[in-house]
Formats: C-alpha cells, sequence, structure tokens
C-alpha cells in the first residue's frame, strides 16, 4: 500500500524522530560540500520527483529540488501554466499520469480536499508541501531546528502567537506526537481546528488557548 505524507500523523511520532535523525546526520556529512553535490549514499539514485505549484513559493520549492538532489534524485515543476491543471484536467486524472511517469509527487496547494483527492488516485507517496489545512514539512524543518540547539522535544514548552492557521495546527499535531505542549496565543474569531488539539490532548500533550499573548509566552 502506497504511503502518502499529508499530515504528520501519516509518518507518527517515531517516523518523524527518525527523519530528524537522519536530516542531522545528513547536514553533519554534508559540511563544507557543494549544495548541489549528492550524498554519498545517493538513497534516490534514478528517482524523480514531481513538484506541483498551485501556490507559489521561494523556500518550498528550491528546498524540495535540492533536497532530492542531495539525495541522488532528480525533479521535474509543474503549475497551472506550464501544465493541463491550469486547463481543468482533473486531479484524479494528474494523479493518473504522474503515477506512470514518476516516483513522487509533492504538491502545494490550497485547499486540502485537493491533496487528499491525489493521494486517493495516486499510485506513488504524495507529499503535502503545503495546505490551507497543514504544513507539515515546514514543521519537521522547525523541530529539526530545535532539537539543533539542544533541546528535548519531549517536555519542551512551546508557545504560538497569531492566526490558528495551517502552521500551528501541524505544531499541535507534532505536540501529540512527540509529546510536548503548545499555549497558544490567539484573538477572537481566529481560532484553530479543534480537531488537532483534541487529537494531542487525547495524546497526553497539554494545548491550552488563550486571548493574552503575554500569558501564552510567559506559561500562564
Amino acid at each position: 500500500m502506497t504511503k502518502h505524507f499529508l499530515n504528520l500523523s501519516d509518518a507518527g511520532g517515531d517516523a518523524v524522530a527518525a527523519m530528524i535523525a537522519d536530516a542531522i546526520d545528513r547536514k553533519a556529512a554534508r559540511a563544507a560540500w557543494p549544495k548541489g553535490r549528492a550524498d554519498a549514499d545517493a538513497p534516490l539514485a534514478g528517482h524523480t520527483l514531481a513538484m506541483i505549484f498551485e501556490k507559489n513559493s521561494t523556500r518550498t520549492r528550491v528546498s524540495f529540488d535540492m533536497a532530492i538532489r542531495q539525495l541522488g534524485g532528480t525533479s521535474l515543476i509543474l503549475d497551472g501554466a506550464t501544465s493541463q491543471l491550469g486547463r481543468g484536467e482533473s486531479i484524479a486524472d494528474t494523479a493518473r499520469v504522474l503515477s506512470r511517469m514518476v516516483d513522487a509527487i509533492m504538491i502545494r496547494t490550497d485547499d486540502h480536499a485537493k491533496i487528499e483527492e491525489m493521494a486517493h488516485y495516486a499510485t506513488v507517496p504524495v507529499i503535502n508541501g503545503l495546505t490551507d489545512l497543514s504544513h507539515p514539512c515546514q514543521i519537521v524543518a522547525d523541530l529539526l531546528t530545535v532539537v539543533e540547539h539542544g533541546l528535548a522535544l519531549p517536555g519542551s514548552q512551546w508557545a504560538w502567537l497569531g492566526d490558528g492557521n495551517n502552521v500551528l495546527h501541524s505544531i499541535v499535531e507534532a505536540a501529540g506526537l512527540l509529546k510536548f505542549d503548545v499555549r497558544m496565543g490567539i484573538p477572537h474569531g481566529y481560532d484553530p481546528d479543534p480537531v488537532f488539539a483534541d487529537a494531542a490532548r487525547a495524546a497526553g500533550s497539554t494545548i491550552t488557548l488563550t486571548r493574552d499573548a503575554v500569558e501564552a509566552a510567559a506559561g500562564g
């Protein structure tokens, strides 16, 4: 069965922790190397990643492109102007066509239902490069940064100040998987989807919501 990465829970806590550990090892092994040089083991040699951008990007586009190159593979980029998606071709048809020609698909889009449809019809792994609901790859990078600064994730305390958006959803999802707590300082009318907080609380994390940014940052 094809395994997709639409949300962090698709991988699970152990797999996310393994991603972070592997990234740390690979970064260390690449120290002082040219950015475009493939890793010594080139685990994705011969593999091609298709990247679909229905929403423009700089960091996501460059980071995915360089990542697949450093892992030994290649990429190709599609958007509405350079593919049939811009002419009304369905997500399902695009998924079927790409699955016959590439080894994995990354899509950066708006409605999360689009990536779910892509995953339903694709026979290769589909990766969430961003949707309005979640942003799992961004949060894996954030988790890596925290670990690189010497902080253990389990038991750590995080504060979020701002609206309850897709990034917050993935942070809260990560909290439940990796056992840390999140205090959310959010204005009225901008609350996150409660599904993510409910799941994290069920997993044992403390997720609190306040309207006071100072309270969220100070911990009460």
